[in-house]
């Protein structure tokens, strides 16, 4: 029984992982246990010193790594299956190397899922896929889509990432869906509560510092106003429950949100918790994602908010633009930034190191109140599971540049050190994941 540190990895068929931080469920704080990994699958856990294992078993001094579930993503964007920029191969390998074993597609893509044909669902490589269906026909919010028949082919829930259509289609909607949770038959309704005309082509939330960019300004009114506009809805209709809010993002949201009575399951972009626009020159591309990216206040706000538990779960709102697409002017580029291996680090430095935030609180922001936004029971890891991730929070490694890797030209600060790494997970072959350098 040879004891060894994490480079190089052991090879080894099983691995007892000595003295490792585990996060097991809702609810319950982490742990310090002995685990015995058995390929990908967890083969036993006990107390400190509680395992006997033979000399052919390698030994991991785990006392500064952390065992969880795998993370769910509730919101991203795959836009073709069979993509020259993204595809479902790319998406998948990104997703598994972040530590993520769950992604929710979004509606929008090419066409657009709001026919049940349209949806991608099941597991490919270990990543389990679900897909949301399109609110209204095509996105435009002029109609309704077959809700009844995109439920039936397995979307998880309707989406809408923005409220640019007829207030009686939302109204309606809701009072559809509360009809359907009264059956015991309801899902989740997730809303961007984003008006594309107020936001009339605005990049940067309006403040100081969109002026000093230069950039077109994004009003506050264009997230306020839908917001209370879905609250005042949601209040009017009886048995509403599902209603979820999609990537909220301003300070006035949040004050919005804190005076409402009734508590309302609400998501926020990861990048809007871990930079804002006080932080970026005129010549970055990483303020680039919707909705638009606010202030310093607005993310102090965000940051707030999740530590009072009024943020339910993260969302990645992953989508990939190619690399030519990342030197367009930038009001002709596509909204939105690139992968997953840097969202559990980036955001275990703000959250965990930065506010001291439980880390079983940032599993819930990543996992357990993410399955709860789609409207589905909690991952618990036990003995027997192969749906795990093994995180190291002083891994360093380096984000590519542009240009280096396939799947996206527009990943968030190129060339900068990255502390904190998902080094293993049970959904990836070979255990072991390799270190982006």
């Amino acid at each position: 029984m040879a004891t060894t540190g994490m480079e190089p990895l052991p090879a080894a068929e099983q691995v007892l992982l000595r003295d490792v931080w585990v996060v097991a469920a809702p609810h319950q704080p982490p742990r310090r246990r002995d685990v015995l990994l058995d390929g990908a699958r967890i083969r036993d856990w006990s107390a400190p010193g509680g395992l006997v294992v033979g000399d052919a078993t390698p030994v991991v001094a785990a006392a500064d790594l952390w065992l969880g579930p795998c993370l769910v993503d509730p919101y991203s964007h795959l836009e073709e299956a069979h993509g020259l920029v993204d595809d479902l191969p790319r998406l998948t390998a990104s997703a598994l190397g972040g530590g993520y074993g769950a992604v929710a597609l979004s509606p929008q893509a090419r066409p657009w899922r709001d026919q049940p044909q349209e949806l991608i669902t099941g597991t490919h490589q270990g990543l389990e896929l679900l897909s949301w269906g399109s609110f209204s026909a095509g996105g435009a919010g002029q109609d309704f889509s077959n809700h009844g028949a995109l439920l039936a082919a397995g979307a998880v829930g309707l989406a809408e990432e923005s409220c640019h259509g007829h207030p009686q289609l939302l109204f309606r909607g809701l009072q559809w869906q509360a009809d359907a949770h009264r059956r015991g038959e309801g899902s989740p309704l997730a809303i961007a509560p984003r008006d594309p005309h107020l936001q009339a082509g605005g990049m940067a939330r309006e403040g100081a510092d969109a002026l000093r960019l230069g950039l077109p300004t994004d009003p506050v009114a264009s997230e306020l106003l839908p917001l209370q506009q879905l609250l005042q809805a949601a209040d009017l209709v009886e048995g509403a429950t599902g209603l979820r809010l999609l990537n909220v993002s301003t300070a006035a949201a949040v004050a919005c949100l804190q005076r409402h009575p009734h508590p309302m399951a609400a998501a926020v972009h990861w990048w809007h918790l871990v930079e804002d626009t006080s932080g970026l020159s005129g010549l970055s591309d990483s303020w680039r994602v919707q909705p638009s990216l606010g202030s310093r206040r607005d993310r102090q706000a965000l940051l707030t908010a999740v530590q009072q538990g009024l943020i339910t779960c993260i969302t990645v709102n992953h989508r990939a633009i190619d690399h030519h697409q990342q030197l367009w002017p930038v009001e002709e580029r596509p909204a939105g930034l690139a992968g997953y291996a840097h969202v559990l680090p980036l955001l275990w430095r703000e959250l965990v190191d930065g506010l001291s935030l439980p880390v079983e609180r940032l599993w819930w922001l990543l996992c357990w109140g993410a399955r709860q936004f789609l409207g589905q029971p909690p991952d618990t890891l036990t003995p027997g599971s192969s749906r795990w991730l093994l995180f190291s929070p002083n891994d360093a490694w380096i984000m590519p540049c542009h240009g280096s890797e396939r799947g996206g030209g527009n990943r968030p600060w190129p060339g900068r050190a990255v502390q904190g790494r998902v080094v293993a997970s049970g959904l990836s072959s070979g255990r072991w994941l390799a270190k982006l350098r």
